[in-house]
């Protein structure tokens, strides 16, 4: 059942108050009530997602500890590979070597035939392509051709450089044409990285100017490199993504007084304007000192008034000390204020880790919009029923309360407090320690954090008096009385 609350908007002028401040806050009460049924509906739905989401995130992290594992064998097969074709001694023991012939076979797009014909593999890579009836040739396929050239597995005796020396390996692996070494087959010069010409020769350098470097054996990084690359690539599996809850606001997202009487404030040209003043001129900020800029001052003064900071804008020293705050410092100067609303614009904007980086998202823009869009709506019902919007944030912000001197710190909660137990204004002449002791023989914090009951008690003696105000001589009586 919606709440008509179109005899709440009247014409009023903001200095008189046309509506009793308890009928308001009752009927906003009500509202507040449906529209947490739309929220508790919301916030179902929300937890049958998370619980799916959980249900398909585990699934992915066991499907993740397999891949790992399968990556781990991919990664000590590529190292395997690639020794053995820094020391093999044959191209036959290479071949018959499955766990090597898999890289190849795999690097090379030859994966099916190794899984269905390992030997026809071996026999294509050891063909002589002199040979007609080599297995290579005799299938006609260019592939299986360029395969077995590729390596030159098939090749027979020692291998030579284009001058006759013999290729030798050295102990430590070394490929040298000095005539030391124990000579390299010439069946495994291509692989360990020898550039062979078309007569089966390993090319060697031609630079008569620079005898250090002339007649030296030409290699490159060798086939091993890349056939591992390639098979790596191909069998690495990429791990899946946890699914992410979506993040979310620091605004809820159902209005407590949501309502067609708050749709029609929001199109009201003068709270449209604002925001649609900071929409179009926030892009302008590129950095911090742009933010505190006085030329900014507007936009300032819109972020502050969306967090119930109005009049802030007033002392920028400390509001961007306030910002620039490491929130994991107990003593950073967000924290040391304990208000809840300071620690949360810090906590949104997250100005010393991303600068204005974050303030320039449309999602913050909108967050602060919203934000601006509320709390203009609830004074403009405090200025027909004064004392609604503190009774509507003292509701809300009791709860961040720990102890007694923080209501004293607090202009809304301290103005509750003192007007529902009909404590004057005087108060505040005393010593810190006689306030606290003054409060707590009429206000239980905890009673308040604990029982909404309590709240509700104190808001409505609050809004009492807010009604029908309180005289100077029982105020006074009443001082007499705490501190006589």
């Amino acid at each position: 059942m919606a709440i008509d609350l179109s005899a709440l908007l009247s014409s009023a002028t903001p200095s008189s108050a046309t509506v009793s401040p308890i009928g308001m806050y009752k009927k906003l009460q009500k509202l507040a009530e449906e529209n947490a049924q739309t929220d508790d509906s919301g916030t179902a739905k929300e937890k049958a997602a998370e619980i799916t989401r959980e249900f398909n995130n585990a699934a992915v992290r066991l499907r993740n500890k397999q891949y790992k594992e399968q990556n781990a064998q991919v990664q000590n097969d590529t190292l395997y590979y690639k020794n053995r074709a820094a020391t093999a001694n044959t191209a036959a023991e290479l071949v018959n070597d499955d766990r090597f012939l898999k890289v190849l076979a795999f690097g090379n797009d030859f994966g099916d035939l190794y899984l269905n014909d390992r030997q026809r593999l071996r026999d294509i890579l050891l063909s002589d392509l002199n040979d007609p009836n080599s297995a290579a040739r005799q299938s006609g396929l260019l592939k299986e051709v360029e395969l077995a050239k590729k390596y030159n597995f098939g090749a027979t005796g020692d291998q030579y450089d284009t001058d006759g020396n013999v290729v030798g390996v050295t102990a430590e692996g070394k490929l040298v044409n000095d005539g030391s070494g124990t000579p390299l087959p010439a069946s495994l010069g291509k692989l360990r990285g020898l550039v062979i010409d078309i007569s089966g020769k390993a090319s060697i350098t031609d630079t008569p100017s620079k005898p250090e470097t002339d007649n030296q054996l030409i290699q490159t990084v060798g086939l091993a490199a890349g056939d591992a690359s390639r098979y790596a690539s191909a069998q690495t599996k990429a791990l899946l993504q946890e699914q992410k809850a979506p993040e979310k606001s620091s605004v809820s997202a159902v209005y407590e007084f949501e309502s067609t009487e708050f749709q029609k404030f929001r199109e009201r040209r003068d709270v449209q304007m604002e925001a649609q003043y900071y929409k179009d001129n926030i892009d302008n900020v590129k950095t911090v000192d742009d933010l505190f800029d006085s030329k900014n001052h507007r936009l300032l003064k819109f972020m502050l008034y969306s967090y119930g900071l109005a009049g802030e804008e007033q002392y920028p020293g400390k509001i961007r000390k306030i910002l620039e705050s490491d929130l994991n410092d107990v003593n950073s100067l967000a924290n040391r204020f304990q208000d809840p609303r300071y620690q949360q614009m810090a906590k949104d904007l997250n100005l010393p880790a991303a600068g204005v980086v974050k303030l320039k998202l449309g999602t913050t823009t909108e967050g602060l919009v919203t934000r601006y869009e509320r709390l203009a709506y609830e004074r403009h019902l405090d200025e027909q029923a004064p004392g609604v919007r503190a009774a509507i944030e003292f509701g809300r912000r009791i709860k961040d309360v720990t102890m007694t001197v923080q209501l004293l710190g607090d202009a809304v909660l301290r103005e509750v407090v003192t007007v529902a137990n009909n404590i004057p204004q005087e108060l505040a002449y005393q010593e810190v320690d006689s306030q606290v002791t003054a409060l707590e023989r009429r206000v239980d914090v905890k009673a308040l954090k604990s029982d909404q009951n309590e709240v509700d008690k104190l808001v409505m003696r609050y809004l009492t008096f807010k009604d029908g105000g309180y005289n100077s001589a029982t105020s006074q009586s009443y001082l007499t009385g705490l501190f006589g």
